[in-house]
């Protein structure tokens, strides 16, 4: 799984995220997080997925299946990210979308 965890590392320098932005985008505590980037142990394909989705790639291409990362368009990825969170997203965050979406001013 190195070059799992060397194309993660890869995307994220590309992306100039931080692992603990990572960690809460994808929904995979920083613990273990770091352990499947220090190749201490290998992700089950779900976290690879939830990983994949928070950096906008494809799961094939963390894998070392693929030598493009296959951008996810950005697009779909809020569809879907929007779609799996549905059902914990409060008024006031469905507003908030809402206002983003239409570009309403917050004052």
């Amino acid at each position: 799984m190195k070059e799992f965890s060397e194309r993660v590392k890869r995307v994220l320098q590309e992306k100039k995220l931080s692992q603990a932005e990572l960690s809460s985008l994808s929904g995979v505590t920083a613990p273990s997080l770091c352990r499947y980037l220090r190749g201490d142990i290998e992700p089950r394909i779900d976290i690879v997925r939830n990983i994949a989705r928070a950096l906008g790639v494809s799961e094939a291409y963390l894998l070392g299946l693929d030598e493009e990362d296959h951008a996810i368009d950005e697009r779909q990825e809020l569809k879907q990210l929007v779609a799996r969170n549905r059902r914990i997203l409060t008024k006031e965050d469905k507003s908030e979308i809402i206002a983003l979406l239409y570009g309403e001013d917050d004052g």
